[in-house]
């Protein structure tokens, strides 16, 4: 019996072996084995079972069967190959990223007796006597770790071969399969501690208002349809999105459906988990997100395959689940850039959902307050359905949103201060009447850039080109994109000046000048510095939920999807650090990280207000965001999409290269830039252009120079055509490339 192989390396071949007699009836599709793949041995995942092969010579044996229960079925492959083929990433490498990693069985080479006896011979050293006789009262053999505990840790390498080739010995590699045990409830995952949501009332008995009821009913027909549906849920936070979910989970459940649910961030599965189990306290539930264990992420995965957990929450690996009769898959925050993986296999866990749903023929709902341009511009065509929330549940209103113009604002030493006279005053106030507010600064550290006064030289990365940032609690300069750390200097290494001075504010500074000002009050702050401390952000937003924090300083992981009913003040200290990126798509995530923040505020009994601290007030997406109005925005951003063809008039696929070799690499990339022309007009006569290409904005990273170049056209299947057969000609040899392909809105 013969079966093909998917192997995790750099390329789209896969390999034939041949089963062993003692394998073949444990040998099919999904199951992981242990392969020779040339001088080394490696693990991959059978794709066909059988196959025919044309001579058997030169066909190798699998060496081992490691799963006992397959990990995805033939139903599930061409899932796995859709994603390869159209991120032009090789299969194995796909399914290394997609399956539960980590947990390999354990490969242990055993050394046994060839014979059940063994002769004497003068030629042996003692060393190799000592081994014999040992093992000939180890009927099943001895490891390797037992021989050179015999042997007095001896290197044992010269003796085995020589008693192998002479036939006194055999060699064999043994898989011991991991085993799982758990005495938990179905229901209880041992990676979620007590969450935050317990301060928070959740009701059973909430009343849908008219507008969730016209979502829900329209949602419910797409369930009864058997087809597939794509649904666009907009509503203003707080408009009760949340609760339509789970009616439309419920509604999934009761027809023995499966159901994926979809977060951006980790931190929100926390209080979700308990939310939905709420909802349904006699389902099993499995989380998945690189928070779990590789143990509990390898049986939840196996109890999914078997068909005892229905309802799979998580990040974007979620979507991977092998999740039965999939009837709804729930994208939450669908515009959130999380979703979006940006090293090795770069997918986006909002697209691959769609893809997800079309092929089992099921309900999708991109929800957010804030939907992407792209998702916006779709549902307003046609493609996907539309539904509106336009208002808070409950008709409490939105905060009020005030916008302080900083080019107006000194301190009493001419300098710009990090909060204005208004917020100051907001925070005063807030305090004083015993309610919470929450900080929004999307910058951690301490000062953002350390300099020489003296002649200007600034403190970069050695690696990366980019500042370093001062963070006063470890004392350290520190890289935000390589972590090269380093001590502070305390002279200039360009003029041997002393007057080194820092600029710039994070959100560790912003805590110290908030208590500076306000002494008496309970601070606490939430970023990935702090967040790399286990446990400490639920700890905190526990804290938060329970009022033993007064306010609460943090960066974009805040402004998604958390709900503090004492919140009545949010300050955003600088809405411009966003605004100013250089991507087309820059006015879009500043208005919607400013709404999604302002969303913070008011979703309790007592209104909110909203102070929004910008150098450029009079910008569209600052504006719109002080009006809460979506549309208002994508009727202002459209325009400017349209003259330079941008999306969603055109489809996009960006590549980036790099070299170790700035000289040697350009000349690649220039090379690499003339084929691709040369490519579009032979496959497109012209219809796609190639842009570029340019220089990366931090041009040097982790010690790599790089490159960007776009593929642009209007269909989507002829850009990916010309990347493809690019991928597919160009000598890379010294360079690295790294395909972000255009996110999956054709159905």
């Amino acid at each position: 019996m013969y079966v093909r192989v998917a192997v995790p390396i750099p390329s789209s071949k896969t390999f034939t072996y041949k089963i062993p007699e003692k394998d073949i009836g444990s040998a099919g599709i999904g199951k992981r084995v242990l392969v020779p793949l040339g001088k080394r041995r490696a693990t991959g995942w059978i794709i066909e079972a059988p196959v025919e092969a044309s001579t058997e010579n030169d066909i190798k044996e699998i060496l081992s069967v490691f799963d006992e229960e397959a990990l995805f079925s033939a139903k599930d492959l061409p899932f796995f190959e859709w994603v390869s083929d159209y991120y032009l990433y090789p299969l194995g490498m796909v399914l290394s990223e997609a399956l539960p990693g980590g947990v390999p069985p354990t490969i242990r080479r055993r050394v046994r007796l060839a014979l059940q006896t063994w002769r004497d011979d003068e030629s042996l050293t003692t060393t190799q006597r000592t081994i014999l006789k040992r093992l000939a009262s180890a009927r099943r053999g001895l490891s390797l770790n037992a021989l050179r505990r015999i042997a007095m840790n001896k290197v044992l390498s010269k003796d085995l071969r020589f008693l192998e080739e002479a036939g006194f010995i055999v060699s064999e590699e043994i898989a011991k399969r991991p085993t799982w045990t758990s005495g938990h409830h179905p229901n209880f995952d041992p990676n979620i501690p007590e969450s935050y949501s317990d301060a928070v009332e959740t009701k059973a008995d909430i009343i849908l208002n008219n507008d969730q009821k016209t979502a829900l009913d329209e949602i419910k027909k797409g369930l009864s349809s058997q087809k597939f549906s794509p649904y666009v849920l907009h509503g203003v936070t707080g408009s009760g999105k949340t609760e339509i979910y789970l009616r439309a989970m419920m509604e999934v459940i009761n027809r023995n459906g499966g159901i994926i649910y979809l977060v951006p961030e980790i931190a929100l599965t926390v209080g979700l988990i308990r939310r939905v189990q709420g909802h349904f306290p006699n389902e099993p539930i499995a989380v998945l997100h690189s928070g779990i264990s590789n143990s509990v992420r390898h049986q939840q995965w196996e109890r999914i395959k078997r068909g005892e957990i229905r309802i799979v929450i998580g990040a974007r690996s979620a979507i991977f689940a092998p999740v039965g009769n999939l009837r709804l898959i729930i994208v939450d925050e669908e515009h959130d850039t999380s979703y979006k993986q940006d090293d090795r296999l770069r997918y986006n866990g909002r697209d691959l959902a769609l893809v997800r749903a079309k092929n089992s023929r099921a309900v999708v709902i991109l929800g957010s307050a804030t939907p992407g341009v792209q998702t916006y511009f779709y549902a307003m065509s046609g493609i996907y359905k539309y539904l509106h929330l336009p208002l808070r549940a409950n008709d409490r209103p939105l905060p009020k949103v005030f916008v302080v113009d900083m080019r107006q604002q000194r301190d009493k030493k001419g300098r710009i201060p990090i909060f204005s006279d208004h917020l100051i005053a907001a925070l005063e106030e807030t305090l004083k009447q015993k309610n919470q507010a929450l900080l929004f600064l999307n910058r951690r550290g301490y000062h953002t850039f350390v300099f020489c006064s003296e002649c200007g030289h600034v403190f970069n990365c050695p690696s990366c080109d980019v500042a370093l940032t001062y963070h006063a609690s470890q004392g350290v300069l520190k890289c935000h994109h390589c972590d090269f750390t380093t001590k502070i200097p305390t002279i200039c290494p360009v003029c041997g000046s002393k007057n080194i001075k820092s600029q710039g504010t994070g959100t560790e500074r912003l805590v110290e000048e908030t208590r500076r000002h306000f002494p008496d009050a309970t601070l606490a702050r939430i970023d990935s510095d702090t967040s790399s401390r286990k446990g400490s952000t639920e700890r905190t937003l526990r804290d938060f939920a329970g009022a033993k924090i007064d306010i609460l300083v943090g960066t974009q992981m805040l402004a998604k999807g958390h709900d503090f009913p004492g919140i009545t003040l949010v300050g955003v200290v600088a809405a411009d650090s966003s605004l100013n990126m250089p991507d087309f798509r820059a006015a879009e995530r500043t208005f919607q990280l400013l709404m999604q923040v302002a969303g913070r505020g008011g979703r309790g009994d007592k209104p909110a207000e909203v102070i929004i601290q910008t150098f450029s007030p009079d910008h569209y997406s600052i504006r719109r965001a002080q009006e809460h109005n979506y549309i208002g925005f994508y009727n202002d951003e459209l325009p400017a999409r349209r003259q330079f063809n941008y999306p969603p008039y055109s489809r996009l696929i960006s590549l980036h290269l790099s070299s170790l070799n700035r000289e040697k690499g350009g000349k690649t990339v220039a090379g690499i830039a003339e084929t691709a022309r040369k490519i579009a007009l032979n496959l497109t006569g012209g219809k796609v252009d190639i842009i570029g290409p340019a220089e990366c904005p931090l041009h040097k990273l982790r010690g790599r120079y790089r490159w960007q170049m776009l593929v642009r056209g209007k269909d989507g299947r002829s850009i990916h055509q010309v990347t493809k057969k690019l991928v597919e000609e160009i000598d890379t040899k010294g360079m690295e490339i790294r395909l972000d392909v255009d996110p999956v809105h054709f159905m």
